[in-house]
């Protein structure tokens, strides 16, 4: 399989518990993979909601800064940060810089909440 971000539609997600961020599913089920790889893009002030799930995060990130809060901690992202997020911790990504923060989530099959 092989596919452009480009020709990969990209979904907007807004609410109470998330603010400016977008998603898309790079490969997926569809695709034969048993998980997800999506890349987000957090716009500046944005954030995902404070969660935790029974399934683990692996995050690279892109581009941008921010921070991942994990269990109350909080951790700085920039550019080729590396982030393991194990099942049931509590966690969110939140864009503190300037532009986009944008990073790559892969999460097994039944991780694609959002």
């Amino acid at each position: 399989m092989i596919n452009h971000e480009s020709k990969i539609p990209v979904k907007v997600l807004n609410s109470p518990e998330l603010k400016n961020v977008k998603k898309q599913i790079l490969v997926g089920p569809n695709d034969g993979f048993d998980g997800f790889l999506r890349e987000f893009i957090i716009s500046e002030g944005g954030f995902t909601p404070l969660h935790k799930h029974d399934w683990y995060h692996l995050n690279y990130v892109i581009s941008g800064e921010g921070i991942l809060i994990i269990n109350g901690e909080e951790h700085l992202l920039t550019r080729g940060s590396v982030a393991y997020v194990p099942p049931m911790t509590q966690h969110q990504f939140r864009n503190t810089g300037k532009g986009e923060l944008k990073f790559l989530c892969l999460v097994p099959e039944k991780g694609d909440s959002y």
